[in-house]
């Protein structure tokens, strides 16, 4: 490559190490640590709307301004590898005053197209008690709270638009499944899949980053979606609208349960078919999520396997056959 630069994070993974480089980024994340003679040394991580790096800046490296999560940074640098993965070894950096939106990642299909589907999936529920609460909820400002919130703060979907981007695919997950299982009853797994993230508009603020609310951290999104519904199906009932208590018990459990197992973070297990194949689909989705970008974002030199991933305890087979 003979660019010069300034270079996207995902130029960045196919240079050599050695590289000299410059380019402006966004810090995700900063962590300070000291090594064994005392030198303090930054860890960063590093992103831009093609994908994310990590970067070490020790204590010789100059710095202008405060370096901070949620800041543009301009960088030079070097490509290092270090445990066969790439990374930035920082030489100057310096604190820019530009908008970090630019640097932020957004779902691959435009959000207007993501809106135009949620709208249509919204009109497509049938039951007049799950479409009046779901049209009640969705017609607040909540509405564009979900719109705009990451999925997670940072295994999946991670990103403005992200729970948008999640639902949906669960949602139409969930539709396929319902057409191959006509058991199934469709308009209340389509509702469970419409609202089984919804706490994650309390749990997750985004300024610029993801980062836990203090009611995230203390309830979790189960627990506050769960209330969330609770407290629109209170008030369709002070307006002498019916929502009949079985039907309520049965979304409720689907959102308490979406995750699975309780040591995942469910109160419950699912209890029946449909918050059983919402939480096979919303696990589909995530895991899908994951393996995608283990294999497109890895930056090991390994043909075959990506670097040994310290969360999920494995490694990645990167190999797409193909004819």
């Amino acid at each position: 490559m003979d660019k010069k630069g300034p270079f996207t994070v995902k130029e960045l993974k196919h240079l050599p190490a050695g590289k000299q480089v410059w380019g402006k980024y966004l810090i995700i994340e900063k962590r300070e640590r000291k090594t064994r003679d005392d030198r303090i040394i930054i860890d960063l991580k590093l992103g831009d709307s093609s994908g994310e790096i990590d970067a070490i800046v020790w204590d010789n490296c100059s710095v202008t301004g405060e370096m901070k999560a949620a800041c543009v940074i301009g960088l030079l640098g070097e490509i290092r590898t270090y445990n066969k993965r790439l990374q930035l070894n920082a030489k100057r950096i310096k604190i820019l005053e530009e908008d970090p939106s630019e640097y932020l990642k957004t779902p691959d299909i435009d959000i207007h197209t993501l809106i135009d589907k949620f709208d249509t999936l919204l009109d497509a529920i049938v039951n007049t008690h799950l479409k009046e609460v779901l049209h009640r909820i969705f017609s607040s400002e909540i509405r564009e709270k979900f719109f705009k919130s990451p999925a997670a703060k940072s295994i999946h979907h991670n990103y403005i638009g992200g729970l948008l981007e999640h639902t949906l695919s669960v949602a139409e997950l969930c539709s396929r499944a319902a057409d191959s299982y006509p058991f199934l009853n469709k308009d209340l797994l389509l509702a469970g899949a419409i609202l089984h993230d919804l706490g994650k508009i309390m749990e997750i603020e985004l300024e610029v980053v993801p980062s836990y609310s203090v009611e995230g951290r203390l309830m979790g999104h189960i627990v506050l979606g769960s209330e969330l519904l609770s407290t629109y199906i209170k008030q369709m009932r002070k307006d002498n609208i019916a929502f009949p208590e079985k039907l309520e018990w049965m979304l409720k459990h689907m959102i308490l349960s979406h995750h699975g197992n309780l040591e995942y973070g469910s109160p419950v297990i699912p209890l029946f078919p449909e918050a059983f194949v919402l939480y096979m689909m919303d696990n589909l989705d995530a895991k899908l999520f994951v393996y995608k970008n283990k294999i497109e974002e890895d930056d090991s030199d390994d043909e075959f396997f990506s670097a040994y991933d310290k969360f999920f305890g494995q490694y990645f087979f990167k190999y797409r056959y193909q004819e």
